[in-house]
């Protein structure tokens, strides 16, 4: 894959906001001059990121799905317990794909003090007239009263951020006012279609009104969208699913008739980068199937939720049904 190749930009401490505004317009301007092909974007995407690993990976995966989805990029540091301060810098790249070049901006803020707290008024100076505003929350769940929610047509999170089952209401309400795209369930459709595979054949399918145990293990938030996606898409009774933690997620349906035991489960191993789905029937041999999965599951999963920026009832009803499963 390409990388993309800054090929002009501004920093400046200690800075006003129209200071940024202006580079980033002196470095449209300058570069028209030299570059014959145009500046290309769909949206104004907004990471908000106030770490240094977050912010470093968040801006790769969107250089990287620049050729796919070019946007202006805005990062924003928010620092609201630090002295007031802002510093930007305003970059322009280039990214040659197989069949064309792309030109595109990206901006990063770092605001400290009250500001950061109302980072919607930065914002705004920077997004692309009649183009959707995404904003991400790249490694933790909005607060539903954050004042930059109110500048976003699509809110970008990630639910494996969640802490709590009390975070999952909080973003279920959040599904209600706004457009909301997850990262883990994203990530999860390798899962949802091994799972959905489990029970394709008749002879499968009877067994499910004999299922007297779903364990589902993960972390919170993930664990929480597949067990409420079980329930909701298989009539499963909320009394049966039990949750345990663990790195990776995983799920089992146990059934059991006529003193006979089947089991489908779907799971993924630490040491491999795919998803096994395994089927158990009495008297047969166990049945297979896998999935690969991608390296870069960030990037990977971004492109996916960048290509849906619609609403997804099937997410909304799972995530619905893990606030029920978790008593939120």
């Amino acid at each position: 894959m390409a990388e993309a190749v800054a090929v002009d930009s501004w920093s400046g401490q200690g800075v006003r906001l129209s200071e940024i505004v202006g580079a980033l317009a002196d470095l449209r301007d300058q570069s028209s001059r030299h570059y014959a092909s145009a500046r290309t974007a769909v949206m104004t995407i907004v990471a908000v990121a106030p770490g240094d690993e977050q912010a470093y990976a968040a801006t790769g995966a969107l250089r990287a799905l620049a050729g796919h989805h070019p946007a202006r990029i805005v990062l924003l540091r928010p620092y609201p317990d630090e002295v007031a301060s802002l510093e930007g810098r305003a970059t322009l790249y280039s990214l040659d794909t197989d069949s064309h070049n792309v030109n595109f901006e990206e901006v990063a803020i770092e605001v400290g003090g009250q500001a950061a707290n109302h980072l919607d008024s930065l914002v705004e100076a920077f997004t692309l007239s009649d183009l959707p505003v995404a904003v991400w929350y790249v490694s933790s769940l909005p607060n539903p009263s954050d004042p930059l929610l109110g500048v976003a047509d699509v809110v970008v999170v990630d639910s494996r951020d969640a802490s709590d089952p009390v975070s999952l209401r909080g973003l279920l309400q959040l599904a209600r006012r706004r457009t909301v795209v997850d990262l883990s369930w994203s990530r999860l459709k390798t899962w949802r279609d091994l799972g959905a595979s489990l029970f394709e054949p008749g002879e499968h399918r009877s067994w499910l009104d004999a299922v007297e145990v779903v364990d589902v293990c993960g972390k919170v938030g993930p664990r929480g969208l597949i067990g409420g996606w079980l329930v909701d898409r298989i009539g499963l009774d909320e009394q049966i699913v039990a949750f345990q933690d663990a790195r990776h997620v995983s799920f089992k349906l146990t059934a059991r008739r006529g003193g006979e035991e089947a089991t489908f489960a779907v799971e993924r191993h630490d040491d491999r980068r795919e998803v096994v789905a395994t089927v158990r029937l009495p008297g047969q041999a166990p049945q297979i199937a896998t999935a690969e999965l991608p390296e870069d599951a960030l990037t990977s999963s971004l492109a996916e939720a960048l290509t849906r920026l619609g609403p997804d009832p099937v997410w909304e009803a799972a995530l619905s049904v893990a606030t029920s499963l978790a008593g939120a």
